[in-house]
């Protein structure tokens, strides 16, 4: 689909993936609307040109409101802080799972729903692909499990939806001093100002980090499948994993990091967090040989992205 002149909207568009989605649109000639309640994005990030409206997806005017008239609706609001939902199940259900499920019920045009690798829970093989068995850990993995099910289920009368298994997404304008961002902000953050690495456990975990460029590619590409071809396309009532099925563990990337920056930065090892999984590496062969989509950024070049960047 071309996008200039599409009406679309992004729940969450003052968050870190919402924002870099919101300006990639805006660059392709779409009419963007923003509904962000601001608990965690940031307005600085909205680009201008993007209609905004400051409410909660819960807020089921606001919602219609927002959803009006949309040509494609991209849901990434959710409350993503894991320690946020198991200290309030209540709400975090209310946000990432019941005004979800009216998103997609309510929507008259394509939906494309951030899912999360946290649905997979412990890994029982690697990498992960998309039929993984789905035991999440925690509320929060529940809750977006939940969500990626019911468009699995969605059958050929229904809204065209997709959902889209985010893994470690970074870059820039993740905050360092939240308690939503990724390590890797974190650890460049401590880095450039001589501040302390912290890793929990031996270093030895992997993760599969994707730059969120990728990211907004894989959203933009299912997006525009389901907008042309709507439960015809390919992408209705399925998954995707978006990662680079290239996993490295943290140790390495300190390594990284530290051979970027001037002048040294103490590695603490710190008692591993209960609940913490040991290794995470996806697999994206569904996603790159449905829509021929590929991870173009490396992680040494996204890593020095971001400290050129910091300095």
């Amino acid at each position: 689909m071309e996008w200039a002149g599409k009406r679309v909207l992004v729940t969450g568009g003052a968050g870190f993936i919402g924002s870099h989605l919101s300006a990639k649109l805006l660059s392709l000639g779409a009419h963007v609307t923003v509904i962000d309640d601001l608990s965690a994005g940031d307005m600085e990030r909205v680009p201008n040109g993007v209609s905004i409206i400051e409410g909660c997806i819960t807020d089921s005017a606001s919602l219609t409101n927002a959803m009006q008239s949309s040509d494609a609706i991209f849901h990434l609001a959710a409350i993503a802080s894991v320690p946020l939902c198991e200290a309030d199940p209540a709400w975090s259900d209310k946000v990432n799972l019941q005004a979800s499920l009216e998103i997609i019920s309510t929507a008259d045009c394509p939906v494309i729903f951030a899912s999360s690798a946290a649905i997979y829970g412990e890994p029982v093989e690697i990498p992960i692909n998309e039929n993984h068995p789905i035991t999440p850990v925690g509320h929060y993995g529940q809750q977006k499990a939940a969500i990626d099910a019911q468009i699995r289920s969605l059958g050929s009368q229904s809204t065209p939806a997709s959902a889209l298994r985010f893994f470690n997404v970074y870059g820039a304008g993740q905050d360092p001093s939240s308690q939503y961002s990724g390590v890797l902000s974190i650890f460049i953050e401590r880095a450039t100002t001589g501040g302390q690495l912290s890793i929990f456990g031996d270093g030895e975990q992997t993760r599969d980090f994707i730059h969120v460029s990728d990211v907004v590619q894989a959203l933009l590409l299912v997006g525009s499948s389901l907008a042309d071809e709507g439960v015809s396309s390919p992408a209705h009532a399925s998954a995707f994993n978006i990662c680079t099925g290239s996993p490295v563990t943290l140790n390495q990337v300190v390594q990284v990091i530290s051979s970027q920056v001037e002048g040294e930065s103490p590695i603490v090892y710190e008692p591993s967090r209960e609940g913490d999984i040991k290794h995470s590496s996806g697999d994206s062969t569904k996603l790159q040989s449905t829509f021929d989509w590929r991870p173009e950024t490396s992680l040494a070049d996204g890593l020095s992205s971001l400290i050129s960047q910091a300095n």
